[in-house]
């Protein structure tokens, strides 16, 4: 089945506002999403942008038409997002893994303002933007995690450069937002479990190629073909 559904089937709303610091990629996670398309040089957003794209979601009969608000930013702007976010469904809360300053902006500012006027059953995620850079990394995952536990946070980290992560995360929100209940840390923990039988299943596979190939085979030069070795010469008949 395709990601996108068709319009006439079974389609909820969620609006969805993505917020964070100035440059940690709101914008360009928002692109990737939608369109496929990741521009190097995308410059901040100045002011708040609304793009739309309609989801299938996995393991359910239902998709969700996902409105998507992305936020400027720059401190100048901050004070508009609060009318984007107090109705938001779904709220992204964006640092960059590179960018220590980015994550605590998160802690110290975006998450005050967004909890003291959104809605009740507002799904909250940490979405750490740029793990292509992972080596880098001024945010472990660990650090990231504890503090979305503490905020009751669905946590992924993404890189719209290499398009990872970013199906997915929208996925757990989306099954989330059809589902209160949804644990996405079981479904890791499901996904961790496969992936390890799939090691288990390659490593006893590759034994097996390993055995078959121990089994002994006759030198093929010692093998002759019509009187003739497998070289293609004539073998030397001995002198009467």
């Amino acid at each position: 089945m395709s990601e996108e559904t068709q319009p006439n089937m079974n389609c909820v709303d969620a609006k969805v506002v993505l917020v964070g610091e100035s440059g940690v990629g709101k914008t360009s996670i928002i692109k990737q999403f939608t369109a496929h398309n990741f521009d190097p040089d995308c410059q901040a957003s100045i002011s708040s942008q609304f793009s739309s794209k309609v989801v299938n979601i996995n393991d359910t009969k239902k998709a969700i038409r996902f409105d998507l608000w992305d936020t400027a930013g720059q401190e100048k702007y901050r004070s508009l997002a609060k009318i984007f976010y107090k109705d938001a469904r779904i709220i992204m809360f964006v640092y960059e893994i590179t960018s220590k300053k980015s994550f605590e902006g998160l802690q110290n500012y975006w998450y005050q303002q967004v909890n003291s006027c959104c809605l009740p059953n507002v799904i909250f995620a940490l979405v750490g933007n740029k793990n292509d850079l992972y080596n880098n990394a001024e945010v472990n995952d660990e650090e990231a995690m504890k503090w979305a536990d503490s905020i009751g946070a669905i946590f992924q980290t993404t890189s719209a450069l290499s398009n990872t992560g970013i199906d997915i995360l929208f996925q757990l929100v989306g099954k989330k937002f059809l589902n209160p209940n949804f644990d996405y840390k079981s479904e890791e923990d499901l996904k961790k479990q496969q992936y390890e039988k799939k090691k288990e299943d390659q490593k006893e596979n590759k034994n097996n190629d390993d055995e078959d190939d121990n089994i002994h085979i006759p030198d093929v030069q010692n093998i002759k073909i019509n009187g003739k070795n497998n070289n293609g010469k004539n073998k030397k008949k001995k002198c009467c």
